[in-house]
């Protein structure tokens, strides 16, 4: 809200819906869009995946996005259908969601976020979420309150650690970039901020999901710090048509799992390398991967993960567009 009215852009803040049924909601939209002569309507947060909202945009010509396909990115059995459909090249490519399935086993997830304008992709960063190896893994679907995006609807063991830049190789990077953005193409995916999570498997990258809006804490806040690009403002440039900035990282971020979250924040921001704690979390930055890796040790009172040191070639999300 305040970077739309930062802008210029009126903006109308409607009451809280959740005692509203379907059709009070679908009425509610559709007086206040008529009412204050909404020109372009946004689902963000929870409202980017209810049918009554999307449809309801959609039917009244203020969505830039398809119902559909926001619709088949918020629903991981439509996703691997869609890439069944698509042939043999993408059936391989989504991690088997059905009863008795068997997925292969991974240690690793990339998070790519990506924000599309008149269904041009851009990557705005892509960060790896690497098991600490302690704790259940995690099921279900989508991202758990206070955890982050990554840890639920996954096969990674515990809280992971959330590095950004993703530590890849250039043609890593090339691979996931290809597989996200190609994901938003076959769904029709028109306009908005997506987040697509890909597993590194012993057989080659797969798809876990992919929802219609932006990485959550605290993935979207490491982007922010690193490449100084704020998810809110940029998604206001797209809706007035302003070019978006290309993302610059400086220097590299992660979110390293606390041994003792009760203690969180009187031992965490007593250390100097820490920059914020929040939910069980201390976000740290620094110049070099190396250095990362000594600050996230401090913190763990233990070797940092392989994924906080130099990955030889290159990290993704480094100036591109």
């Amino acid at each position: 809200m305040a970077e739309a009215k930062e802008a210029g852009f009126p903006v109308v803040t409607i009451a809280e819906t959740a005692g509203f049924t379907d059709d009070q909601l679908r009425d509610h939209l559709v007086e206040t869009v008529r009412t204050h002569r909404v020109g372009m309507l946004i689902a963000c947060g929870d409202a980017s995946t209810l049918p009554a909202v999307l449809e309801t945009a959609e039917h009244l010509g203020v969505s830039p996005n398809p119902a559909a396909a926001a619709r088949s990115l918020a629903d991981a059995s439509q996703i691997r259908g869609l890439l069944t459909r698509s042939g043999p090249q993408w059936e391989a490519l989504a991690l088997p969601t059905g009863p008795g399935d068997a997925p292969p086993s991974y240690d690793i997830e990339y998070g790519v976020e990506t924000l599309t304008v008149e269904g041009m992709h851009r990557v705005t960063g892509i960060v790896e979420l690497r098991s600490t190896g302690k704790g259940a893994p995690s099921a279900g679907s989508g991202p758990a309150p206070g955890t982050g995006d990554g840890t639920v609807g996954t096969g990674l063991r515990g809280t992971p650690v959330h590095t950004f830049p993703a530590p890849i190789t250039r043609q890593e990077e090339a691979e996931i970039r290809a597989l996200a953005t190609g994901l938003l193409d076959l769904a029709g995916y028109e306009f908005g901020y997506a987040f697509t999570r890909v597993a590194r498997t012993d057989e080659g990258p797969r798809v876990v999901e992919s929802l219609p809006r932006q990485a959550s804490w605290p993935t979207s806040r490491l982007i922010e710090l690193t490449t100084g690009l704020t998810a809110e403002r940029e998604l206001v440039r797209a809706l007035s048509g302003i070019p978006l900035d290309t993302p610059v990282t400086v220097g590299c971020a992660a979110a390293v799992p606390l041994p003792d979250p009760t203690d969180a924040p009187a031992r965490g921001t007593a250390q100097p390398e820490v920059r914020e704690v929040r939910e069980g979390y201390a976000l740290l930055t620094a110049l070099t991967p190396a250095e990362l890796a000594t600050r996230a040790e401090a913190v763990l009172g233990r070797p940092a993960p392989v994924g906080l040191l130099p990955a030889g070639e290159g990290h993704a999300g480094r100036g591109a567009p």
